[in-house]
């Protein structure tokens, strides 16, 4: 029986490394991390601020069933109150333009779920998934340009070919003019590419954010075959059709997300695990 028990045991760890659940399937193409930043400076529990931050990510979660693919939002403060003594909490959240409601729903409230496990206590937090974004700070940020690179990384495979970069820029080019006024997803030849700024800047503002994304991934990633690159209000990516992505450089600076939500997945499985085989231990 003891080695049933081990035999079992193996099984069920392997099941839960290896098997994706139903839900991560179907959240695959919008759940999927891409980067995550926490700030360094923790709040201490219980305070002013956790509690207007609460509030913030309650309503975060809440109102993206509205249909918004955009929103803002600003919990507690006092207007002309000193910098130090500010408890407000600034957030937003933002889905990809191509999401339907009920998408757009799901990606925010598991983004919401995930941010509290990624940067637990950080007084500024943000997550980038595939489908959606969302950020907090204490420091009033909607509405500020600011084009900082959040997070950058080209494939690991490039081409010179002449037919290649002609279609890349083609597409850049495109995006680069027509993503200011939305959503913009569109193709030339075998490269295809998508962009978006965040709702809460104006066109010319949005239009300088992409000017210098494509500058950033072209200046990084020279002829990679794909390539995307985050700044703090928009990103800019393109793909070759059919082509395996593949990161060779990284420069966001933050791994912490994937880390936690990898440490996380792993608690997760020995704590079932050891249950289990304490099930197993006391029916034999």
């Amino acid at each position: 029986m003891p080695q049933l028990v081990t035999l079992l045991a193996i099984t069920l760890l392997l099941h839960l490394h290896a098997a994706p659940t139903a839900v991560a399937q179907a959240h695959a193409a919008t759940g999927a991390f891409i980067y995550a930043g926490c700030s360094p400076s923790k709040y201490e529990r219980n305070a002013a601020f956790q509690s207007n931050l609460d509030s913030l990510l309650t309503s975060i979660a809440s109102t993206a069933s509205s249909g918004a693919a955009y929103n803002s939002f600003t919990a507690g403060g006092v207007v002309g109150q000193p910098e130090a003594a500010r408890t407000a909490a600034y957030g937003l959240y933002q889905c990809r333009g191509d999401l339907s409601r009920g998408q757009c729903v799901a990606c925010v409230r598991e983004t919401v779920a995930r941010l509290g496990a990624v940067c637990a206590n950080s007084y500024a937090a943000s997550l980038q998934v595939d489908g959606c974004y969302v950020r907090y700070d204490a420091s009033d940020f909607v509405g500020r340009a600011d084009n900082t690179v959040a997070y950058r990384k080209c494939s690991s495979s490039s081409s010179e070919d002449a037919g290649f970069l002609k279609s890349r820029d083609a597409v850049l080019r495109e995006l680069q003019a027509q993503a200011a006024t939305g959503y913009k997803l569109t193709a030339s030849g075998t490269v295809q590419g998508v962009a978006q700024c965040l709702g809460d800047i104006a066109a010319p503002d949005c239009a300088a954010c992409l000017a210098q994304a494509v500058v950033q991934l072209k200046g990084t990633c020279g002829s990679a075959l794909a390539a995307d690159v985050y700044l703090e209000q928009c990103y800019v990516k393109y793909w070759q059709n059919g082509h395996d992505f593949r990161s060779s450089q990284d420069y966001s600076g933050d791994e912490f997300g994937r880390t936690v939500a990898i440490i996380i997945g792993i608690l997760a499985g020995l704590a079932l695990l050891v249950v289990f085989i304490s099930f197993l231990t006391k029916a034999c």
